[in-house]
């Protein structure tokens, strides 16, 4: 599958992530600079949350479609 920022069509260059394919996951890494909004929401309303809960909770398309593609 191919990453966060091509799948989301991201051009946030700054992010940690944008340009990298040898990495962890987007929703293992803290310095994401994902803008979700639903995503900063949760992590807001329950400080302390594991990221991936967060990307879980916020309904990313992304984490979705990466975590079935594992599954199967």
């Amino acid at each position: 599958m191919e990453t966060c920022y091509e799948y989301l069509g991201c051009g946030e260059k700054n992010c940690i992530k944008y340009g990298r394919k040898d990495t962890a996951p987007c929703w293992e890494i803290e310095e994401t600079s994902c803008n979700h909004s639903t995503l900063k929401l949760v992590q807001e309303t329950f400080p302390g949350i594991i990221k991936e809960d967060a990307c879980n909770r916020s309904g990313c398309i992304y984490y979705k479609a990466a975590k079935s593609q594992l599954i199967t």
